[in-house]
């Protein structure tokens, strides 16, 4: 019974809840006569284990203050969905990097978060 009661409340070794995993893809030329436009899709970050994703985070660089977020008036690199449209100032290559993070468990503490994914595009694509 005492084992079966820290199970509960500590969780249990043999299930660890593993960080999640970021992934994500880039479409160009979705808008079109607008070839420094992109979508990033990061519906396929996952948990190992099942968890939610709550949170995506993404860093864009040295352009962080030049990007525009489309729709107009998106103002965070933090969202809770997964596709966000983004316009970059101008044409050069840049790297774009992702990071999520999965719903706490347990109350007041925090998700897990994943390893940093990043990609290397160049606007406008060929």
């Amino acid at each position: 019974m005492v084992l079966l009661g820290a199970l509960v409340i500590g969780g249990c070794f043999l299930f660890p809840n593993l960080p999640p995993e970021a992934a994500f893809t880039v479409s160009y030329n979705t808008v079109e006569n607008e070839p420094l436009i992109v979508e990033l899709d990061a519906s396929a970050s996952s948990s190992p284990d099942g968890d939610e994703i709550e949170a995506y985070m993404w860093l864009f660089g040295d352009f962080e203050e030049g990007i525009e977020y489309y729709p107009q008036g998106f103002t965070t690199d933090t969202v809770d969905h997964p596709i966000i449209t983004i316009k970059y100032p101008v044409a050069d290559t840049y790297t774009i990097t992702l990071v999520v993070r999965e719903k706490p468990r347990q109350e007041g503490k925090p998700g897990k978060v994943s390893a940093p994914v990043s990609k290397t595009i160049t606007l406008p694509h060929e």
